[in-house]
């Protein structure tokens, strides 16, 4: 690889994840809200700090790095989290471990939230919540990046496969912010300042 090949690339990745679903037909009453989360590390500060402890959790808490810190496994104390039903102390010290990971961990966070209801009620035809979502953060990660110096250069972001249909919508979305195609509003992005490669 040359050394051109390696300076285009950004010196900050993306990880996004949601909470919620898009759903707009039926929401659910209990949890109405839709959220997009955008974590954002430099890639030297991933690799030397984020990494090691994540690591270093794993192999304290089951004696190997094999286990995936999967939120549903987690939150229904299933498979290698059935250990949290031992008891307090068991949760307790884990839960302090794996939040004093996070709250030590070097990133930023961009994130939209959407009341699926506020949104229902306000538009006759309401557009999806997570392309309204999805657009907030990509701008507000092109602010952010041209505020690094990162113009100009590749940011990969990393989504969470979520099936074939939702991966395939996505992507369409993501290539019609990116190709500035997909604004709405007073304000104007120009998204061609970065490259960005959906994974």
């Amino acid at each position: 690889m040359t050394d051109r090949a390696i300076a285009e690339f950004s010196d900050y990745v993306v990880y996004v994840d949601e909470s919620g679903d898009h759903n707009l037909t039926s929401p659910n009453p209990e949890f109405p809200m839709f959220t997009l989360a955008f974590c954002v590390f430099r890639k030297d500060e991933y690799i030397s700090q984020v990494v090691p402890a994540v690591e270093s959790l794993k192999f304290d808490v089951w004696g190997h790095d094999a286990v995936i810190l999967h939120e549903a496994d987690i939150r229904k104390q299933s498979g290698p989290f059935s250990f949290l039903r031992e008891g307090p102390a068991a949760r307790d010290t884990f839960f302090t471990q794996l939040n004093a990971l996070i709250t030590d961990a070097p990133f930023d966070v961009i994130a939209a939230t959407i009341d699926k209801r506020r949104l229902v009620s306000k538009y006759a035809y309401p557009m999806n919540p997570y392309a309204i979502a999805l657009l907030f953060c990509m701008e507000r990660l092109l602010e952010f990046l041209a505020n690094q110096g990162q113009s100009g250069r590749r940011v990969a972001v990393i989504f969470e496969a979520r099936g074939r249909n939702e991966d395939r919508d996505l992507e369409v979305e993501f290539r019609r912010i990116c190709a500035n195609q997909a604004s709405w509003g007073y304000r104007r992005f120009d998204f061609s300042r970065a490259s960005f490669d959906l994974v």
